[in-house]
């Protein structure tokens, strides 16, 4: 089965407001095997609305529109999927009845021009908005939902399962493996794995994650031992870039393995600036094991903190094996984490160019440290610089990986 996404707004063009709802949707409909042909994004202009409409009706078996439910009145989603189908629009009393205790519910004042939240085609089905006004609605295979993305991820759910058991789409249930990789790029992930990828209903794609690449396995419940078998093989391939599975992330496994190791972490940030302790405290249970997180960002900082010593940063500069390493040693916990490096844009020079961060990791009285050269923004690559570090340690935590160090 073939959908095609239309999202609908001015403000997603003229740089007002970012989609992040086809990203939600696409997952989604990855899971009942419903494949997206195409994405259009259109004004909150009539003509513009229906054709849109008329080019996906002829095109796809399912039409699915974001944005325009709303009460004002640039909010012309509903009107256009009337005027294309030739319906006129109705208001169901429970619905409006519903609506109007949502809005005294939360002491708002209903005027006339909300009732237009739960004007729909006659003939179209409604799903309830719990978080939000408008109800998501579907009549003759288009179905459309609020462009609000809270209200879109409480609504799709409800959709999509009504959906799938009207079509009865799941017969042989969608499986879908994630393996989530580090360090490798997609180009070379794809001609590492591919000939893994023999038979027939067994297929894969990449998607680039804030926390790297991840591999995704689609098939049925039926072909799940031949998804298990080629997870397998591609562990053996590139298993010393692959750090998880599924939900994995790369800071719930560090806060898992520290707990089970029942030892505590500390960080100290030179041009991360604090985003390795930010991402550890985002895991909850993490108070348990996080000792302190310092940012050490000037060389003062990094001697009177860390007691990395003056003779050091002179002979080998801050950016430096040295100073990574005394770093972590300057740090009073079972686990440390240290960066130091240069994000740039500027600052870089023929021996340490932007992007040359050295990483500093100690587990008790071992120290490990990595030089690493990153690209990109000077976000990006402390971005970069924090996953490496979390991944690089779980990989030194990994059973007998210290011992084999």
């Amino acid at each position: 089965m073939k959908a095609g996404l239309i999202l609908v707004g001015t403000e997603l063009l003229n740089g007002g407001m970012v989609d992040t709802n086809s990203l939600y949707i696409a997952e989604e409909l990855n899971k009942y095997g419903i494949e997206i042909e195409f994405k259009i994004t259109v004004r909150d202009f009539m003509d513009e609305i229906l054709k849109a409409i008329d080019y996906a009706k002829k095109n796809v078996d399912l039409v699915i529109m974001s944005g325009g439910l709303g009460p004002t009145l640039d909010d012309i989603t509903k009107e256009a999927i009337s005027n294309y189908l030739n319906k006129p629009l109705i208001v169901e009393d429970d619905e409006l009845k519903e609506l109007q205790e949502k809005f005294k519910k939360i002491g708002i004042d209903f005027i006339n021009i909300n009732v237009k939240e739960v004007e729909k085609p006659k003939g179209a089905i409604s799903f309830k908005n719990d978080v939000g006004m408008a109800p998501a609605i579907f009549i003759d295979d288009i179905v459309a939902f609020p462009g609000v993305p809270r209200e879109l991820y409480n609504m799709f759910p409800k959709f999509i399962s009504w959906y799938s058991k009207e079509k009865n789409l799941l017969t042989d249930g969608i499986y879908i493996k994630d393996i989530l990789t580090l360090g490798m790029a997609e180009s070379l992930l794809d001609e590492a794995i591919r000939e893994f990828f023999t038979e027939d209903g067994i297929y894969y794609e990449f998607l680039v994650k804030d926390y790297g690449v991840l591999i995704r396995l689609q098939s049925t419940e039926s072909n799940k031992n031949k998804v298990a078998k080629i997870v397998e093989k591609i562990y053996n391939k590139i298993g010393t870039y692959i750090f998880g599975e599924d939900d994995d992330r790369l800071e719930k496994l560090v806060v898992k393995m520290v707990s089970d190791l029942k030892m505590n972490i500390s960080t100290a940030e030179s041009c991360t600036g604090g985003m390795i302790a930010s991402r550890l405290i985002d895991v909850p249970g993490v108070s348990s094991i996080l000792k302190e997180g310092v940012v050490t960002y000037s060389n003062e900082a990094k001697i009177k903190r860390l007691g990395v010593k003056t003779e050091t940063l002179k002979t080998y500069g801050a950016v430096s094996e040295e100073t990574a390493r005394e770093m972590v040693l300057g740090l009073d916990s079972d686990i440390a984490i240290a960066t130091t490096g240069i994000a740039g844009p500027d600052g870089g020079t023929k021996d340490k160019p932007v992007g040359l961060v050295y990483i500093g990791i100690r587990v008790k009285d071992k120290v490990f440290v990595e030089r690493k050269i990153f690209s990109g923004s000077r976000n990006k690559i402390r971005e970069r610089a924090v996953l490496q570090s979390l991944f690089s340690l779980i990989k030194i935590l990994k059973k007998g990986e210290i011992e084999k160090r």
